[in-house]
């Protein structure tokens, strides 16, 4: 077995592997401690497991489905890049062995950029707030993203790849980070006095409860996914002393019919004033 396919082995059990993993270990730190845990939404009958399957199974439609489509395109690119040596990575003068870590910065601060398009750009947004019209938040908010959200960003990470001279293992190294950072601070955890000194470094738990508020100041900051100091450099950086009165979701979608698998599905293509027609589906 040659060194080329046990790489791409290892990848795709990384793949498989981490989110199972992370799941698994979140969900049970909710349940053994939550910050949260109410068993009632804006009085309608809040079920766990019911809530957790939804979210769980947009993510893995859209994980097997991205795969089909852009797993061996992403690879290829990132091969293709390598081969011909082209992108910032191969014209600044960066040491090979720090070249991980400055690839790990650029695609973080891509990441920053990306997300806060997301809120700023109509179009995006009405793919994104999919994910922010989640009345509570958990580990498995941490999933919940629509197919066009996750198409889009797919698309550009391809173009990125050759822009920036990505290689293979700085896209395993950075996305196996990034499951572990949003799996962290989407879950309903506290970290306590830890959260203070952990957010100066990266996102945690209180600082990202505020970015689900829905209070659209609040909604509209703290849009780092790993390291938080991207916020602070562009001024979108907001905690609050008082998180455990935090609001989730958005409240133009309110009703319960949003939260359903069709709910989310139409989230970007119609209007919240038409619950109705959601409801009535």
């Amino acid at each position: 077995m040659g060194a080329g396919t046990l790489s791409m082995e290892h990848i795709h059990l990384i793949k498989q592997a981490l989110p199972v993993m992370l799941l698994a270990f979140f969900w049970c730190w909710e349940t053994w401690r939550p910050f949260f845990g109410q068993s009632m939404f804006f009085g309608q009958p809040y079920s766990r497991s019911k809530h957790g399957v939804r979210n769980v199974a947009i993510a893995v439609f859209n994980s097997l489905s991205l795969s089909l489509v852009f797993g061996s395109l992403t690879a290829a690119i990132s091969g293709w890049t390598a081969e011909k040596q082209v992108g910032l990575l191969y014209v600044l003068p960066v040491p090979d062995l720090l070249k991980p870590v400055v690839a790990f910065i650029l695609l973080d601060a891509w990441m920053y950029i990306w997300h806060r398009a997301n809120h700023m750009v109509p179009l995006l947004w009405r793919f994104h707030r999919m994910h922010h019209s989640d009345r509570t938040m958990d580990i498995t908010t941490a999933t919940r993203f629509h197919f066009g959200e996750q198409t889009i960003s797919a698309g550009l990470r391809c173009a990125l790849i050759p822009l920036l001279g990505i290689q293979i293992w700085h896209l395993v190294i950075y996305d196996a980070m990034v499951l572990c950072v949003i799996t962290f601070h989407h879950s309903d955890i506290s970290v306590g006095r830890w959260d203070r000194w952990l957010r100066l470094a990266i996102v945690t738990p209180d600082m990202h409860k505020v970015h689900h508020s829905d209070l659209h100041h609040e909604t509209n900051s703290n849009y780092s996914t790993i390291l938080s100091f991207w916020d602070r450099i562009a001024a979108t950086f907001r905690i609050r002393s008082d998180p455990q009165n935090i609001v989730f979701g958005l409240r133009e979608y309110g009703d319960p019919a949003w939260q359903s698998w069709t709910g989310m599905w139409k989230t970007p293509f119609v209007d919240p004033e038409a619950a109705d027609e959601v409801r009535d589906s």
